[in-house]
């Protein structure tokens, strides 16, 4: 049996359901500058690259650079606000943390998601369990990004 000394996971999707909430905070982002507002379906669609990249396929085509920028602002002021009102682990990742740390694996998270979002998501969900959690930030490169 092949022992691992370190695990690295994604967030969305992985570890956290974070859907409805980067759905919610979407569609009132496009309400605040008059855009229509899109499906789970939809979002669940668009997400995976950052929320830079959920932004501009949720916005209508066509819309402008600055609307666009604007639009992506108020989305991450509102998350920031709201990511945790129905954002919860996956049924049994509390768990599987917990017993990777009792078999001495290190566990650890990178996501395209923006950097402080992670960091408070992952301490607030996982605790000392995700030790190391990095995000989307200037200068870094984004995942799948090898280093």
């Amino acid at each position: 049996m092949v022992r691992y000394e370190a695990v690295i996971f994604d967030l969305d999707g992985t570890l956290l359901d974070t859907l409805p909430d980067l759905a919610d905070s979407t569609n009132r982002a496009l309400a605040q500058f008059g855009l229509p507002k899109r499906s789970l379906d939809e979002i669940r669609q668009f997400v995976g690259n950052g929320v830079e990249m959920l932004i501009r396929r949720a916005v209508p085509s066509g819309t402008g650079e600055e609307a666009i920028l604007a639009c992506l602002n108020w989305f991450k002021e509102d998350y920031m606000e709201h990511m945790q009102d129905q954002t919860a682990p996956y049924p049994g990742i509390p768990e599987l943390l917990k017993r990777l740390r009792e078999n001495g694996c290190q566990a650890a998270v990178v996501s395209n998601k923006f950097d402080g979002a992670v960091k408070a998501l992952c301490r607030e969900h996982f605790g000392d369990l995700l030790p190391v959690a990095v995000g989307e930030r200037p200068g870094a490169k984004k995942k799948p990004a090898r280093d």
